[in-house]
């Protein structure tokens, strides 16, 4: 069953991808970063300085004891992920996650290099189970669906309560 679950998983997101080569989000990601940073502003979030894993960057906001914004982001060898987290201080639920995803077209690999590459953003709203989907900095397609969240829930999650846990610790000193 979990076989079957991966598989699917990766022929969805395969099919999101096709048609997103050679193209760039990076417009679309610096207003996105803006938005990011300006609710963060906006709320006088406090940040706190610590990785999880030294090898995937991390930054964390939080109000009264409360994680409310994360960013984090992975870097293999060819491409990144990046997510930027809302949380919902309430509930503790995720009020919205983007997810940039920018990954090597493996048969533009050529002279040691890759020449394309599949650069999508994912902005899920849980609570209303949406997902849009951008490409070359334009939305192409909302689907009803927090399938993305649901891939991404467990390490968000298990990040965020080790990253409470330490950051009480040391309020607590």
């Amino acid at each position: 069953m979990k076989y079957f679950i991966r598989l699917l998983s990766s022929l969805f997101l395969s099919f999101l991808f096709i048609g997103c080569k050679n193209a760039k989000n990076d417009i679309l990601d610096s207003d996105l970063e803006k938005e990011f940073k300006i609710a963060i502003a906006n709320t006088n979030a406090e940040e706190f300085k610590y990785l999880d894993d030294d090898l995937v960057p991390q930054e964390n906001f939080f109000i009264n004891s409360k994680l409310k914004f994360l960013k984090f982001r992975f870097n293999p060898e060819v491409g990144f992920t990046e997510r930027r987290v809302y949380f919902d201080l309430k509930t503790d639920s995720i009020e919205k996650l983007v997810l940039r995803k920018v990954q090597a077209d493996w048969d533009s690999f050529e002279d040691g290099n890759y020449h394309k590459f599949n650069d999508s953003i994912f902005v899920v709203y849980p609570k209303t189970n949406k997902t849009d989907i951008y490409f070359d900095n334009e939305k192409v397609k909302s689907i009803n669906s927090k399938f993305i969240l649901l891939k991404e829930e467990k390490y968000i999650y298990r990040l965020k309560n080790y990253t409470e846990n330490q950051h009480n610790k040391k309020a607590s000193n």
